[in-house]
């Protein structure tokens, strides 16, 4: 009884947060804050955790998510100058002239070919699409949802597969390994999340329309199958310094190739790949305004940093070693690292395109408006997740010859959220517990907005569960890296991050009401892999395995479906 009050202690400010999110339309921020309070004096009082533990953590937990908070105030500062400088108005005519207007083919190469490059380099489409999108037509829903779920199914490769690498760290294996192991899942995951956009962009309309069908099949199995292939090369006797390029580029591959594949099914149907008729006089003004490689040059400037500092080996190891930079808070040492994180060449990049774009009036003005709230609630839920992961954490003293020489952290695994909800979730399941690994990784991306703070949560724990119910770590442990993926575009942080550059703070609860359901859904088919990988089934057990989540699919959809026919 007592275990199970401790994990519905731990799960009520989360309800608490969707309650106020989906029902009374509450801000992510103020969530974000409401939950940290919660969680904090819970931490405290209940799982005994020393207060300045407590309080240290979560001051760690905001340092910790300078590469995701600071990523959103310089991304805000370069999409807000681009727009006070006139180069988003040029980039935005450029897109909308993709496809003459045909909805399906824009919204797989605007959102998951180029949202999972961006993303793969270190930058964040999910800043940066919203004011594309926004401008060209799109709702402010589409506009924010489109992005958030475009690069979700190959999060694991961001940042140049920061997470892969993560993850590698945690389970004591190679990069190479740890970017194939992950790669198992892409090919359901990116047909799935390519079918959810068509589906929230367009309804059954949109999904189930020829072209929709075509460039929905034709971007997400190319980008999972891009994905797979890349790294399944790494068996090849390639090298290991090469394969490992291989996995930190498998992001940027597969937004290239993706976009290749569906440019080239484009000109068989022959659709203008480019067609200025669909724009109006003014736009056509707009587009003469300046040239696209003057407009793309923040961007441009941008990839041209990120690709010197992450591919050239000797820059690379002065950037994230020789300049740490490391803040220590009590046990804590955090290698702040700041010249190697994508944040810190966004500013770079916007500052080298002034003497390009022009100064951008009032552009510190908006951008000081729009990134307060973004920014807060992206280091608020780190607060939370640091909270969690050291909760139950107190001071031991060290003693000689009587007297006390040192205190250090000592953290008590019967009162760590963290530890309680893993032995819970295999106590409950046992061999089934792969069901409810991608589960737990989604819970964890909510909560910090980062599937490496995913990774980081949980692995551990995992592998030990897994090891003493005799399952495969290594699936259980990428099922719940996927989970934490999959969970940006349910996050708060993030879906507040998006709505602020395109001045809709508050859509947050719309947005994550009708995206769970996709969410979920591909969380789901994530559990039945891990499921026949973990446990090494036989082939007609992976048939019987997945014949149930088709039903279960199948079902959920016709549910959907009636349930609208009936409100209409």
């Amino acid at each position: 009884m007592s275990l199970a009050i401790d994990v519905l202690l731990i799960l009520i400010p989360f309800f608490i947060g969707i309650v106020l999110l989906i029902f009374f339309k509450f801000k992510a921020d103020m969530v974000g804050t409401i939950i940290f309070v919660i969680v904090l004096l819970l931490s405290i009082f209940y799982f005994n955790t020393d207060w300045k533990v407590a309080f240290i953590v979560s001051l760690a937990g905001i340092i910790k998510s300078f590469p995701i908070s600071l990523m959103v105030l310089t991304s805000i500062l370069m999409m807000t100058y681009m727009q006070k400088t006139g180069a988003l108005a040029k980039l935005v005519v450029s897109f909308k002239k993709i496809g003459g207007g045909n909805q399906a083919f824009q919204i797989m190469i605007i959102n998951l070919a180029l949202g999972t490059f961006l993303v793969s380099i270190g930058a964040t489409p999910i800043t940066m699409l919203p004011p594309v999108l926004a401008a060209m037509g799109y709702s402010a829903f589409a506009s924010v949802a489109l992005p958030a779920i475009g690069y979700d199914p190959l999060c694991t490769y961001a940042l140049l597969a920061v997470p892969a690498s993560v993850f590698a760290d945690f389970m004591g294996i190679t990069l190479v390994e740890s970017g194939r192991a992950f790669s198992y899942y892409m090919p359901l995951v990116t047909l799935g999340i390519a079918m959810g956009m068509l589906w929230l962009a367009g309804g059954k309309k949109l999904l189930f329309s020829k072209d929709g069908l075509l460039f929905g099949l034709i971007g997400g199995l190319t980008a999972g199958m891009t994905a797979l292939g890349a790294n399944l090369l790494t068996l090849l006797p390639l090298g290991n310094s090469f394969a490992e390029v291989l996995v930190l580029l498998t992001g940027v591959i597969a937004g290239i190739v993706t976009a290749m594949s569906l440019i080239i099914v484009a000109l068989i149907k022959k659709i203008k790949i480019i067609d200025a008729s669909v724009l109006t006089d003014e736009e056509k003004k707009t587009d003469k305004s300046m040239s696209l490689i003057k407009a793309l040059s923040p961007w441009l400037f941008l990839i041209g940093f990120v690709m010197i500092t992450n591919l050239i080996p000797p820059i690379y190891t002065f950037l994230h070693f020789s300049l740490p930079l490391a803040i220590t808070l009590g046990e804590i040492t955090i290698n702040t690292a700041i010249f190697s994180h994508a944040y810190f060449w966004v500013l770079i990049a916007t500052v080298c395109s002034i003497p390009i774009l022009g100064r951008g009036k009032q552009t510190m003005k908006v951008w000081i408006k729009r990134s307060f709230r973004p920014v807060y609630a992206a280091a608020i839920f780190f607060a939370i997740a640091y909270i969690i992961i050291y909760s139950g954490t107190r001071y031991s003293n060290i003693i000689m010859d009587g007297s006390i020489i040192s205190q250090n952290w000592h953290k008590f695994s019967n009162n760590n959220m963290v530890n309680i909800l893993a032995l819970t979730s295999a106590a409950v399941f046992g061999n089934m517990y792969p069901l409810i690994a991608p589960f737990i990784g989604l819970f964890a991306g909510f909560i910090s907005g980062s599937e490496t703070s995913a990774i980081a949560m949980f692995t551990n724990l995992h592998a030990e569960t897994a090891a003493a119910l005799g399952i495969s770590a290594l699936a259980v442990g990428t099922a719940n890296g996927i989970g934490g993926g999959l969970a940006s575009v349910l996050s708060p942080a993030k879906i507040q991050n998006a709505a602020a550059v395109i001045d809709q703070v508050g859509i947050e609860g719309e947005v994550i009401k009708k995206t769970a359901p996709i969410a979920i859904l591909m969380t789901l088919s994530v559990a039945a892999i891990c499921l026949c990988w973990a446990n090494s089934y036989i082939w007609w057990k992976w048939i019987i395995v997945f014949g149930i989540f088709l039903t279960v699919l199948v079902s959920l959809g016709l549910f959907i479906y009636y349930r609208k026919e009936k409100q209409k």
